[in-house]
């Protein structure tokens, strides 16, 4: 199975290095990025090539939050012909946020934070 690059979009730095040492430990993915919020990722996705094949992304952010985020990058995407797989990673328990993660052909999955190796396997395995 090729190893797959996975970008964490996220504003909570202790979220983002347990995230980062799962990845590490199951190493089944070859690369990773972070980024604070959807307004750093959207500027590095305009002025590059570099599309993962995954995103875990947060919704609740300062600056640009993960919805503004979703209506620019999938337009982005559509643009530039990419293909990045979106894993909404949330602590929102709200039906309303889950509803609306559906209306987006580019989000795969809503999950529930904190992720944990079982749901980083599964990730890895998709696709």
């Amino acid at each position: 199975m090729r190893q797959k690059r996975i970008y964490i979009i996220d504003d909570d730095p202790i979220y983002k290095l347990v995230t980062n040492k799962l990845i590490k430990k199951i190493e089944l993915f070859s690369e990773t990025k972070e980024f604070a919020n959807g307004s750093e990722a959207l500027n590095y996705f305009e002025s590059t090539t570099d599309f993962p094949d995954i995103l875990l992304l947060d919704l609740e952010m300062p600056e640009m939050d993960g919805w503004e985020f979703l209506d620019e990058f999938c337009q982005l995407k559509k643009d530039m012909n990419k293909c990045s797989t979106i894993y909404i990673a949330s602590s929102s328990i709200a039906s309303e946020d889950k509803i609306k993660a559906k209306k987006y052909k580019c989000v795969k999955d809503f999950l529930s934070k904190p992720i944990n190796l079982d749901k980083l396997e599964k990730i890895a395995a998709q696709d």
